[in-house]
């Protein structure tokens, strides 16, 4: 991993910190994303801390740290934040959509999408769309340019995905934080999918990890305390601890491309199939999906300028709709 840039979202605190106190420690350059400066600083002193004082003498300690400032259910953040890496980077190897909520009573974010959806999927979504040139121009023979989606086996609790309508608020719905939590990782998959087989003319491969139950993160900060208690002793005893819920990521962010399976979904660092709402209808239904929403923002957003959407169709120019398809052997029942 020496030398290469990886991004990193929600990596102030759980499995995004511990995936990038350990990709530090493999030699990568870090960008570490914060909504609150304050745990962002917090977050760059423990990563920095591991170094020892040989290598505190030698270097920097934080000369492989990169601090951003980054709401992920921010549109405007996101073109900001962007902006700011297309300044300071001209290539990106690895870029690790970490960043995630779950049991979120109904919201909407500023935008005006549902918190879930646009945390776990649209926000992702848009950060590595304006940034999918920098992964591009990466000049490493050695190492092939990768996108990493952390996902859920709870995927396999949403049946459909709702209409667009519903994600924006316009049309009521019989809402569910639980069921809008597994919608948001039946996303996760569906894009994976979708991104793989437009990134193959690329040279970019993607893949979707579910890390599995993992003790030490704040997933679950919604969640009412007393229940939190009550769960705490099932938790410690069928838990993964952090060491344990980063190996997969870890194992994707650095393994031979040639070893895994673009688009695939894994866990434990092997791979698994997708249930059977991993399919083509479902798979278009989410790009439509997201383009809708994006070209909704661009419509009733008046701080964006025309060149920064012009960028996005840019983009999306180089992006092959026609290729979204699905590889039937790649997914049944689990």
């Amino acid at each position: 991993m020496d030398g290469l840039n990886v991004l990193i979202t929600g990596s102030t605190t759980g499995l995004g910190l511990h995936t990038a106190k350990a990709l530090y420690r493999k030699g990568a350059n870090i960008i570490i994303t914060c909504r609150d400066e304050v745990k962002g600083r917090k977050a760059v002193e423990e990563i920095a801390s591991q170094n020892t004082a040989e290598q505190k003498e030698q270097q920097n300690e934080n000369q492989r740290l990169h601090l951003y400032t980054l709401d992920i259910t921010n549109y405007n953040s996101i073109v900001a934040f962007c902006d700011e890496i297309y300044k300071d980077f001209n290539k990106l190897h690895v870029i690790i959509n970490n960043a995630g909520i779950m049991g979120w009573p109904f919201e909407l974010s500023v935008d005006g999408i549902e918190m879930h959806f646009a945390t776990n999927v649209f926000g992702h979504f848009a950060v590595c769309e304006r940034l999918l040139p920098l992964l591009m121009h990466s000049d490493r023979e050695d190492f092939k340019s990768r996108i990493i989606v952390i996902g859920s086996g709870l995927y396999k609790n949403a049946h459909s995905m709702p209409a667009i309508q519903k994600l924006l608020g316009e049309e009521g719905w019989d809402y569910n934080a639980k069921q809008a939590y597994a919608i948001s990782k039946l996303g996760n998959c569906l894009y994976t999918v979708a991104m793989a087989k437009m990134l193959e003319q690329y040279d970019i491969d993607i893949y979707c990890v579910r890390p599995g139950f993992v003790n030490g993160t704040e997933l679950g900060r919604e969640t009412h305390w007393l229940l939190r208690a009550l769960a705490y002793p099932l938790i410690w005893l069928i838990a993964k601890n952090l060491d344990q819920g980063i190996e997969t990521i870890v194992y994707l962010s650095e393994t031979s491309a040639e070893q895994l399976k673009n688009g695939g979904l894994y866990y434990d660092k092997k791979e698994e199939n997708y249930n059977q709402m991993v399919n083509t209808t479902s798979i278009r239904q989410l790009w439509a999906t997201l383009m809708h929403i994006e070209d909704a923002i661009f419509k009733r957003n008046p701080n964006l300028t025309e060149s920064q959407k012009g960028t996005v169709y840019t983009i999306r120019d180089k992006l092959n709709e026609s290729l979204i398809g699905f590889d039937e052997n790649c997914h049944g029942d689990q």
